[in-house]
């Protein structure tokens, strides 16, 4: 294209064009002039640009500086190109990988003339002559105040939606694998995991540099760890995960459920298709062109900073988690206490004074416990019970949660102090227990009823007689109406009325607590034969170091214990309840439930106070194959 084309466009001569391109048109008609101008924009012709300048003609090139790494760099250059020419642009693409480079590209964007630029970039560009006619594009709403124009999405809030659209399926147990660039997408991940007080244990996530290390050890570690699903960080890591659950045969999304962050066709590929979160990339690019067209106009502000949310695309792959991993819901009625542990060198007899060796606080209280011993072998737990209105109260409502306990059913008493058992242990390991009951007597039946609805779909209920016995008997009749499961951890001075027994689907006591209940010189399988004519279901005798008996209908067996070396017995009970009712949630048998209950209670004991020293899942199973060996593999020769 020269003058002489354009002079023949308009239909008028080339001096004509050249007077009107020089500023010599006083003798030339205004139409005609226009008419010039007009082709000379239309017609881009770039010779005259210093003449364009000055008479506010713009340059139909627009550029796009993009991040050579970036995820979205084909999807923004797509929407961005398709845009531009919607708009009358041409793109200029360059791409960079560093800020150095960056700099050097936009030099060169110059020189070329283009009229604005998109900058895929956090920070600002010094020293440009795009200033004005500039917009940043982010993946994160860290970006430096001097751009004046910047539209973003954050790749954080796409990992939360995936993992929140995990757990409104009802998944817990979650793994999340990325690349370690995309760091962000984990943040989000476990920002969601953790405001529904959900475990992120390490092992469930993976950063890795490479796609070949995710395959090579991500998976593998994730998978390992039981979880029910997977946020998978890019397409390609999606796409191995299918791959090895293919050859594991593995079935999405009945057995694992997987979506993946960052949309694209593979996806639609994969299996019957893999759910996904849609990252804003195309709509941002879109609105991004459009709007560096209308600054370069000067239709526009310049300063603006928009938020591009991203969106879930349902293609599938996620259903409810399997209940064998997931677990069945357990609900814990029982008082919290402050425990002081008060270590001396043998349990004080009446008139005796001794010395402590040490004193340790720690928060307990049966349900407590129990509670705590649930959610750190990953059930899904839920809390009803009262505290105080103080700092005990505060402090023991931190430790529950923190242990991933559902604290919906707790209430804060504002007349009585929390509860407080003092625990007298001597050197064998073997304690005594004073407690003062504090705000665990005002837990009432209006309270019960307050939360039904924490017991609708509950399998089991651990019900322990530190509170108000009027309470206990409230809850096994609500909870058979309800068809729960009542595991009952009996107290050594409370007892419940006989006609109740019947109620209880598993009674845990010790000895001294079978005692009670059972007065006379019998033995444990006489007294427990006679609790089962009572109506008990299933009687588990807790024998300390010697492990326990149980009897149901079907068998009398004992189990030996775990020769774990006890130094605090206090919480070995309540960390057995806890790991039998987790197993037996998880579809276990009885036999199986034990064995793992006596492991994770001897774990408990070989260490001071009994929350901190409650195991969680890896601990116990550690001994997965000695369990086997020891419980599981006699049952199964007697059998044959």
């Amino acid at each position: 294209m020269n003058i002489n084309d354009i002079a023949k466009l308009a239909g008028v001569s080339a001096s004509t064009v050249s007077k009107v391109m020089n500023g010599k048109d006083k003798d030339i008609s205004e139409e005609t002039k226009k008419k010039v101008r007009k082709i000379i924009e239309e017609e881009n012709y770039i010779p005259y640009l210093k003449y364009r300048e000055k008479e506010g003609l713009k340059n139909h090139l627009i550029g796009l500086l993009v991040r050579r790494d970036n995820r979205e760099r084909d999807a923004l250059v797509m929407s961005a190109e398709k845009m531009a020419g919607q708009m009358g642009y041409n793109l200029v693409v360059s791409y960079a990988d560093s800020q150095k480079k960056m700099e050097k590209s936009i030099d060169e964007m110059a020189r070329r003339k283009i009229a604005g630029i998109l900058v895929d970039s956090g920070q600002w560009m010094t020293g440009t002559r795009f200033e004005n006619a500039s917009v940043y594009l982010g993946e994160t709403k860290e970006f430096d105040e001097r751009q004046k124009a910047t539209f973003y999405y954050r790749l954080s809030e796409a990992g939360k939606l995936a993992a929140e659209r995990l757990i409104q399926a009802g998944h817990q147990k979650i793994a999340c694998i990325i690349y370690k660039k995309d760091r962000s997408i984990l943040n989000g991940y476990k920002l969601a995991m953790h405001e529904h007080n959900f475990p992120v244990h390490p092992v469930w996530s993976y950063e890795g540099e490479t796609i070949e290390e995710i395959e090579t050890y991500g998976i593998k570690q994730c998978l390992s760890e039981n979880v029910t699903a997977i946020i998978c960080g890019a397409q390609e890591i999606a796409c191995c995960v299918c791959k090895v659950l293919e050859r594991s045969r593995t079935a999405i999304p009945e057995e694992l459920s997987v979506i993946a962050v960052g949309d694209g066709e593979l996806l639609t590929l994969l299996g019957c298709g893999i759910t996904a979160v849609r990252l804003p990339s195309e709509q941002m690019a879109r609105d991004a062109v459009e709007y560096l067209v209308d600054m370069i106009q000067g239709d526009k502000q310049i300063e603006v900073t928009r938020r591009f949310p991203p969106a879930v695309i349902e293609r599938g792959s996620i259903a409810e988690p399997a209940q064998i991993k997931q677990g069945e819901k357990i609900i814990v009625v029982g008082s919290m206490n402050m425990d002081v542990t008060i270590e001396v060198s043998r349990i004080p007899v009446n008139g005796e004074t001794q010395i402590a060796k040490r004193v340790y606080v720690y928060p307990g209280g049966k349900g407590g416990n129990q509670a705590v011993g649930v959610g750190k072998l990953g059930g899904q737990v839920y809390m009803i019970g009262c505290l105080g209105n103080d700092m005990d109260g505060k402090e023991l409502y931190t430790s529950l949660t923190e242990n991933h306990v559902h604290m919906d059913g707790v209430l804060f008493d504002p007349s009585l102090p929390s509860g407080k058992a003092y625990i007298n242990v001597e050197q064998t390991g073997e304690s005594t227990i004073v407690v003062y009951p504090g705000a665990n007597r005002n837990l009432s039946i209006s309270h019960i009823n307050r939360y039904k609805y924490l017991f609708e779909s509950a399998k089991y209920c651990l019900l322990s007689l530190e509170i108000p016995g009027d309470i206990a008997e409230y809850t096994l009749k609500f909870c058979r109406r309800n068809k729960t499961k009542v595991i009952l951890k009996p107290s050594a001075v409370e007892k419940i009325k006989e006609e109740l027994l019947s109620y209880i689907t598993y009674f845990v006591p010790n000895e001294h607590e079978l005692n009670i209940f059972v007065p006379g010189e019998m033995g444990v399988e006489e007294k427990s034969e006679i609790l089962l004519c009572k109506g008990v279901k299933n009687v588990i005798v807790t024998l300390g170091s010697r492990g326990c008996y149980f009897r149901n209908a079907e068998l009398s067996m004992y189990f030996e214990g775990s020769g774990f070396e006890a130094v605090d017995t206090t919480g070995g009970a309540d960390s057995f309840i806890s790991a039998l009712a987790v197993c037996l949630g998880e579809g276990k048998n009885i036999i199986q439930s034990i064995g793992f209950a006596i492991y994770a209670s001897g774990l408990s004991v070989t260490r001071y106070g009994v929350q901190p020293a409650l195991p969680d899942r890896k601990a116990v199973e550690i001994y997965e194959d000695e369990i086997y060996s020891k419980y599981l593999k006699k049952d199964e020769s007697e059998e044959n």
